[in-house]
C-alpha cells in the first residue's frame, strides 16, 4: 500500500516538474508571437505613409528676371519682366506648386543709402489658390499681393496669381492661368507683374531693385513636400 502511494507521489511530482519545465518554453513562444504581430502592425504602418507619399517629379527649370521689362513695354521680341522655362522633365500641375521668392533690400542703390537695408521681403505663389471669382473663369485680383497688409511688404504674403501666364494674344493661351494650367516641358510662361510674382513693387526705387538684384527662387511640389528648383537667380536689364 506504501509503495502505491509512494508511486503515485512520484507521479504527481513528475508532472509539476515537467510542467515548469514547459512553462519557459511557452512563454518564450508567446514573447515571440506578440513581436511577430508588433512588427507587422509596424510594417503595415510605415508602408501606408510610403504609399500616401507623392513622389517628386523630375524637372529642369530655368528662371529668367528682367528689370527692364514691365508689363507696359513687354513684347514678345524683347521678352517679359519674368519668364520661367521648362526645358524639360516631367508634366506638373501648377495647382501643386509654391513659388517662393526671397529678396534682400540693399544697403544702397544708385549711391543712395536705403532706410530698409538689409530687410527681406518673402513672398509666397500657391498654385491652390484659385485666380477666378468663385463659380466663374473671370480673374479674381483680391487673390494677388495685398499692399494694404500690416508691414507691406516685409510681412509674408501667400497669394494666388490672377494674371494670365501667356502674353495677350487672343488666342486659347489666355486660358492658362497659375494653378490652373500644367508646367509642360519645351514651354515657356510668362509671369507679366512682377509685384504679383516677388510681392513688392519693384519700381519703387526704396527697396533697391534692378539689373545686378538677386531674388533667390524655390518652387516646392506640395504633394511630395520636396523643392525642385531652388536657386539664386540674378535680374537683367
Amino acid at each position: 500500500m506504501m509503495a502505491k502511494i509512494k508511486n503515485r507521489a512520484k507521479t504527481s511530482f513528475s508532472f509539476i516538474r515537467e510542467d515548469e519545465a514547459v512553462s519557459p518554453v511557452v512563454g518564450v513562444m508567446l514573447m515571440l508571437v506578440v513581436t511577430i504581430i508588433i512588427a507587422a502592425v509596424v510594417s503595415g504602418f510605415s508602408s501606408g505613409i510610403v504609399d500616401t507619399t507623392e513622389k517628386s517629379p523630375t524637372v529642369s527649370y530655368e528662371f529668367t528676371i528682367k528689370a527692364g521689362d514691365t508689363a507696359d513695354t513687354a513684347t514678345k521680341a524683347d521678352g517679359y519682366p519674368i519668364e520661367l522655362r521648362v526645358l524639360a522633365g516631367d508634366t506638373v500641375p501648377s495647382e501643386d506648386l509654391q513659388i517662393v521668392t526671397t529678396y534682400t533690400v540693399p544697403d544702397t542703390f544708385r549711391g543712395t543709402t536705403l532706410e530698409y537695408g538689409g530687410r527681406v521681403i518673402k513672398h509666397t505663389l500657391d498654385g491652390s489658390i484659385s485666380p477666378f471669382r468663385e463659380g466663374t473663369t473671370s480673374s479674381d485680383t483680391s487673390v494677388d499681393v495685398d499692399d494694404t497688409v500690416e508691414g507691406y511688404p516685409f510681412t509674408p504674403q501667400v497669394n494666388g496669381y490672377s494674371t494670365t501666364l501667356f502674353p495677350n494674344t487672343g488666342g486659347f493661351q489666355n486660358t492658362q492661368f497659375f494653378g490652373v494650367c500644367n508646367f509642360e516641358p519645351n514651354c515657356v510662361y510668362f509671369f507679366m507683374y512682377p509685384e504679383k510674382f516677388m510681392g513688392f513693387d519693384t519700381e519703387d526705387s526704396q527697396y533697391g531693385y534692378g539689373e545686378g538684384s538677386v531674388v533667390h527662387i524655390t518652387v516646392v511640389h506640395k504633394p511630395s513636400g520636396t523643392a525642385i528648383f531652388d536657386k539664386d537667380v540674378t535680374v537683367k536689364w
